[in-house]
């Protein structure tokens, strides 16, 4: 029985010497490397989001389904414009009351203006009348009777002045009172113009075709009907699937050290062989906080996709990047994975001295550069 236990200690001892993998570190030039996270974004995409209303808050009714193809012309996203339809049925009917008012006034104006002309030939007719019976021999007439002509020719005149002040002052009338209703029409006008077209805006179509990509809330949980949304905030987006990037953020520490033209290691999970080379085409300005919930300060950092793997990509895919930044010349680097950490310092299992603690560099792609603690050509435990 004891010569069985021994046999099988031996066993197990020998499985576990052979499980042991040992890697010889050499000199040798390592990368700098910048881990960063991203998504599979369209470098062609239109965003869209609630339009410009009197409501700070407005409704989702209607929106596109996500990951949908869409045609250029179909709706997108549709908000509640109830209040902004009733301001519309209510300057229409203003402006329909309006515009009878004026037609009614124009109709009285043209009665008036003929019962002016007929009433302004009387006075005239009756001032000419009276005029003439003055002009005969006042020899001819009594000296009552002249008077009686001579007031009758003051009072026909007198009437004469007052029909043609009369008709000056109707027409200023008649016009002021035009006047105001066309700038009323003119005022209604321009406000159902643009009650007209703040109910349009409030429906979104594609102005191309593309894929549509729901935006999320403040909390980062997509947006569906029924939910209100204020200005600012993205609702649908229309990507490009023909020409997608990767949009990444990167600390602010680490951000300095990367430029335009810096090669990228791309990893996408969610396709076959997702390890592709990229370029980074910009690095972002601003420096902002990573979200609302995050005290992290980060820039943005896009990275070109190579074309010929478009066709594999969809807008939403997760990214890991892997960004080279600086070489480092005759240094040594070990895998992650050798590492062993003790008391939460890192160290390596040395073949034939154990267990050593080291000093770690810079990443280098999915490894560490060993500062101190490391001889070249030691063999380290995997």
């Amino acid at each position: 029985m004891r010569r069985i236990s021994l046999i099988l200690l031996l066993a197990s001892l020998a499985g576990a010497v052979q499980a042991e993998q040992w890697l010889s570190i050499a000199p040798q030039d390592r990368p700098i490397t910048v881990i960063a996270s991203g998504i599979v974004s369209s470098a062609n995409a239109l965003r869209f989001g609630p339009p410009p209303s009197r409501s700070w808050r407005t409704t989702i009714t209607k929106l596109a389904r996500e990951g949908s193809r869409v045609k250029e012309g179909e709706v997108l996203v549709q908000f509640d414009g109830s209040a902004t339809d009733d301001r519309v049925r209510t300057l229409t009917g203003d402006l329909n009351a309006k515009r009878s008012e004026l037609e009614s006034l124009l109709e009285n104006q043209a009665n008036e203006i003929e019962q002016g002309k007929v009433r302004l030939a009387e006075a005239e007719s009756l001032a000419k009348k009276a005029a003439r019976k003055t002009e005969a021999d006042a020899e001819l007439f009594a000296s009552l009777e002249y008077r009686k002509l001579l007031e009758e020719k003051a009072i026909t005149k007198e009437i004469l002045r007052f029909e043609e002040g009369r008709v000056g002052l109707v027409e200023r009338v008649r016009q002021s009172k035009q006047a105001e209703l066309e700038a009323e029409i003119r005022r209604l006008e321009s406000e159902l113009a643009g009650a007209q077209k703040e109910l349009e805006s409030f429906t979104i179509l594609a102005p191309r075709a593309g894929l549509v990509i729901i935006g999320t809330d403040r909390e980062g949980k997509k947006l569906d009907v029924n939910e209100s949304v204020n200005p600012g905030i993205v609702v649908v987006e229309l990507a490009d699937e023909t020409d997608l990037v990767v949009q990444a953020e990167v600390p602010e520490f680490t951000a300095a050290r990367i430029a335009v033209g810096q090669t990228a290691e791309i990893s996408i999970e969610a396709i076959a062989g997702g390890e592709l080379s990229g370029e980074v085409i910009s690095v972002g300005r601003i420096v902002r906080r990573q979200s609302q919930y995050s005290q992290a300060m980060v820039r943005d950092v896009t990275v070109s996709l190579p074309a010929e793997d478009m066709a594999d990509l969809k807008p939403g895919m997760s990214v890991k990047l892997t960004l080279a930044v600086d070489t480092r010349r005759d240094v040594l680097a070990v895998p992650d994975e050798s590492l062993q950490y003790r008391d939460g310092k890192p160290g390596l299992v040395v073949r034939g001295d154990g267990w050593r603690p080291v000093q770690l560099g810079p990443a280098s792609a999915g490894m560490h550069i060993v500062e101190q603690g490391l001889e070249p050509f030691d063999e380290v435990m995997l």
